[in-house]
């Protein structure tokens, strides 16, 4: 029998470990204990943070930022004021140059048409719910989606513990309708701010193509990506760094579709902002004094 010899004498491996199964069985339930609580902990976790992000007001209520888009291989950036009223924007930038004087006077002209138009605005208001609850339905849908693991957990600002997760799409998610088809396709990592229960990063990619209506409505091309990020430094319920979609494919098998949007300099207001104030914020002559670089 292999062992060890002390002064002469060989000793078996079997009195050892005998010996050591109390120890070792304590050791083996405790790593069992542990991976229970992770494995039970992970998901509710996840499920409380879709919860806040759902009850909280949607990604930039009371806020301006930038949205930048690519159209025709240029790039425009408007400044975006999410007043208490409207959501409503105007074109600063085209491949990071200031707009001519004339186009500056044409989307201040349209901004003051919308202002004056009940109707225009109600039409709007209409558009912009009807996305939001896509969007909404879309992080309800987290949870069950997709498969996820705990990859790691680290310590944040404020002693905030941080839990990592790598996500899949679940084999059993049959989606609801036809805008939650692109969860099929989806995979990547997510950070949640545990102490918090406030998802601070969500890193998704398209690893393969995704069919709407079987391919005739929509097809999305794999190598996609969707990306948003928190700042963990800012303490509001609104503390959005960035949000960025890229999606190449195709509507109605022929119209080629290319999105390429980010959301960033995101900055809240301290009392909700009316839609004539914002309309005179994006056109006063300084404005170019309140944009971010």
């Amino acid at each position: 029998m292999s062992g060890t010899r002390v002064k002469g004498t060989t000793i078996g491996w079997l009195p050892i470990l005998f010996c050591l199964r109390p120890l070792l069985i304590s050791i083996c339930f405790a790593s069992f204990a542990a991976a229970q609580s992770r494995t039970q902990a992970g998901p509710e976790l996840i499920r409380q943070s879709v919860a806040n992000e759902l009850a909280s007001d949607f990604v930039t209520q009371n806020c301006s930022y930038q949205y930048h888009r690519q159209v025709s291989g240029k790039w425009e950036t408007r400044l975006m004021d999410n007043s208490r009223d409207l959501l409503v924007g105007k074109l600063i930038r085209i491949d990071n140059a200031p707009i001519p004087p004339d186009r500056e006077e044409k989307e201040d002209r349209r901004l003051r048409d919308v202002l004056a138009n009940s109707a225009e605005q109600a039409e709007q208001r209409k558009q912009q719910r009807r996305f939001e609850d896509r969007m909404r339905a879309l992080v309800r849908a987290i949870p069950q989606a997709f498969e996820f693991t705990e990859t790691q957990t680290e310590i944040g600002p404020e002693k905030h513990k941080w839990v990592h997760f790598a996500f899949r799409p679940a084999a059993d998610f049959k989606p609801p309708g036809t805008d939650l088809e692109i969860l099929r396709g989806l995979q990547g990592t997510m950070v949640v701010d545990a102490t918090k229960s406030q998802i601070l990063e969500f890193n998704a990619h398209l690893f393969r193509d995704v069919d709407f209506g079987w391919g005739m409505l929509v097809h999305l091309k794999k190598d996609g990506n969707l990306f948003f990020q928190r700042d963990p430094a800012e303490g509001n319920s609104s503390n959005i760094r960035e949000l960025s979609l890229n999606v190449n494919g195709r509507i109605f098998l022929l119209r080629k579709l290319e999105i390429h949007w980010t959301f960033d300099h995101f900055a809240c207001f301290r009392e909700p902002v009316a839609l004539a104030s914002a309309v005179a914020m994006l056109t006063s002559p300084s404005i170019s004094l309140l944009v971010p670089q």
